[in-house]
């Protein structure tokens, strides 16, 4: 940021200054944008992956790192500085971004396939490497509401997502780093995995609004606020009632669900010897004390975290073939949600505290 407009000597001082960095400083290169600290919006000088030019730059990604994570080094405190923007504002841009420029790019991708394999490997390997680390690090600000660098979203995603894809992820962090190593021997394995990981990933965003989490300590302070109705609580416990079971039970585990980074809902997967009264499958779990907060009823969360619910069992429970339920005989609005989500009516019958109840059962994907 800077006090005053650039004038073309300062701008062209810079683009030398960021060439010789190049020079010295390959992979990853160091880029940047120029903005005029009393005119934001105002066009401004940049460099990105080799290009130095001038554009209007007045997106949230800019203004929310600025605002949370600039540094002062001479001059105004970032604090002290009019920026509005807000986490919602980001979330909302990555995720509008995700769905258009990225949906759209990928899909160009995939109708010029043979002619992408075609290209030369250089060309190819950047292709992958802007895609695979470009879309993580939108998946690490949907997920987490907060931005890294596309190396650390690439450590991000070995951490997070399935190993089908590590060899992919790994190549493109070796690819920006100037690491020589490679999994991928061919153009066509190259543009193949990147098209089909792009793809899902796209597809996973879409639902990333809502994601599960294993309960930790810091969400404590917001179950206690969480809110049901008493007709809700006739047919299932509230969290901090659920935690305090959690407890002295290491068979129970809790799980928030997450809307936005907001506590949404909330769930207990248990097993143990009560487990037999749902089921004879010992390879089952039991999902128990699920409620969605009043202030997120009506919004779509319960179907969503439902349909994100077989990943979340599978990764954590990689045993677990199938997830039992028990739901009142009168709560018709809980068993068309765990219908619609999949489960079926196992045809036992079990009586909880507030009379008769179905079992509902889930097999996991290749059961």
């Amino acid at each position: 940021m800077t006090s005053r407009k650039l004038t073309n000597e300062d701008a062209a001082i810079l683009k030398d200054i960021h060439l010789s960095l190049a020079e010295t400083c390959k992979k990853p290169q160091l880029d940047g944008i120029y903005v005029q600290s009393s005119n934001l919006a105002a066009e401004g000088y940049f460099y990105n992956e080799g290009s130095f030019g001038k554009e209007v730059h007045n997106i949230p990604v800019t203004w929310w790192l600025l605002k949370n994570k600039g540094v002062t080094i001479l001059g105004q405190p970032v604090g002290e500085l009019s920026l509005n923007v807000t986490t919602e504002d980001l979330t909302n841009y990555v995720r509008k971004n995700m769905n258009e420029y990225w949906a759209k790019r990928v899909s160009v991708m995939e109708k010029r396939k043979e002619e992408l394999i075609d290209y030369p490997v250089q060309q190819v390997e950047k292709e992958m490497e802007w895609t695979v680390l470009g879309l993580l690090r939108q998946l690490y600000t949907l997920r987490e509401r907060d931005i890294i660098s596309k190396l650390a979203a690439g450590e991000y995603g070995l951490h997070e997502l399935e190993s089908k894809w590590h060899d992919l992820i790994q190549e493109a962090i070796n690819i920006r780093t100037g690491n020589p190593k490679r999994s991928f021997t061919t153009n066509k394995e190259r543009v193949n995995v990147t098209i089909q990981f792009a793809k899902e990933l796209i597809r996973t965003c879409s639902l990333n609004e809502v994601k599960l989490e294993n309960y930790q300590p810091k969400h404590l302070e917001e179950l206690i606020k969480y809110k049901l109705t008493e007709s809700q609580l006739e047919f299932t416990s509230h969290p901090k009632d659920a935690l305090l079971a959690c407890e002295t039970d290491k068979g129970r585990h809790p799980i928030v669900i997450l809307e936005k980074g907001q506590i949404a809902g909330f769930f207990v997967l248990y097993q143990g010897e009560e487990l037999t009264k749902y089921t004879d499958n010992p390879n089952a779990i039991l999902l128990r004390a699920y409620s969605i907060s009043v202030p997120f009823q009506g919004k779509g969360v319960a179907g969503k975290s439902l349909d994100l619910l077989p990943d979340y069992v599978e990764r954590n429970f990689p045993y677990v073939d199938e997830v039992v339920l028990a739901v009142n005989l009168r709560n018709e609005d809980a068993q068309r949600v765990y219908l619609r989500s999949g489960f079926k009516d196992s045809g036992r019958r079990v009586m909880g505290r507030m009379g008769e109840q179905y079992v509902y059962q889930l097999k996991m994907k290749g059961e």
